[in-house]
């Protein structure tokens, strides 16, 4: 018998590659070059968008820049977790909050409700799915470097529950691109 042949007449086939695996000419499909650009991409992008379905801000597409100080009420950023929520939320998914109040004005935590500047932004919880959150208590005063993150949706884990944020900690500013609620 001669190099490459058979007595089984399908021997031929089984060699090649399946039809949709391959284009004209026997090339690796466009597909998998196209795919694999976009699995890049969404990995990258991440640096400079992020998507957000927590209800504590719009729902939507934000694009994330460097954070422009000095910040203002209503400004979203994103902030790693903070170390004291980490039972609560992963800490591989950094959180999006407006800033609430800034260097000079007050917050307070009382009568089970969040006060910044006299203005309530909703109920404090005292447990999340069973586990204890972390409180604030009583009032204090947002120092220089520092913003207090909150938001007035209903069950937001914000600085509530962690306290002042130091303005050097956050990881960007996040710009609305499209939002929906």
């Amino acid at each position: 018998m001669k190099p490459r042949t058979s007595d089984d007449r399908h021997a031929h086939i089984a060699s090649k590659r399946p039809a949709w695996t391959t284009r004209p000419g026997g090339h690796a499909p466009r597909s998998s070059l196209v795919l694999g650009v976009l699995v890049l991409a969404a990995v990258v992008s991440t640096r400079w968008v992020r998507l957000n379905i927590s209800p504590s801000v719009p729902l939507g597409l934000y694009r994330l820049a460097p954070v422009q100080t000095p910040l203002v009420r209503g400004t979203l950023v994103v902030l790693p977790v903070p170390t004291s929520v980490h039972g609560v939320w992963s800490r591989w998914v950094p959180l999006l909050k407006p800033v609430a109040a800034v260097a000079g004005e007050t917050v307070c935590v009382q009568d089970l409700g969040l006060w910044i500047d006299g203005d309530l932004y909703g109920l404090v919880g005292k447990e999340y799915e069973g586990k204890p959150l972390p409180q604030l208590d009583g009032c204090l005063m947002v120092q220089a470097g520092e913003v207090f993150l909150a938001s007035k949706a209903q069950n937001s884990l914000d600085g509530r529950y962690f306290g002042p944020t130091p303005i050097a900690s956050l990881a960007a500013q996040a710009i609305p691109v499209l939002t929906w609620h």
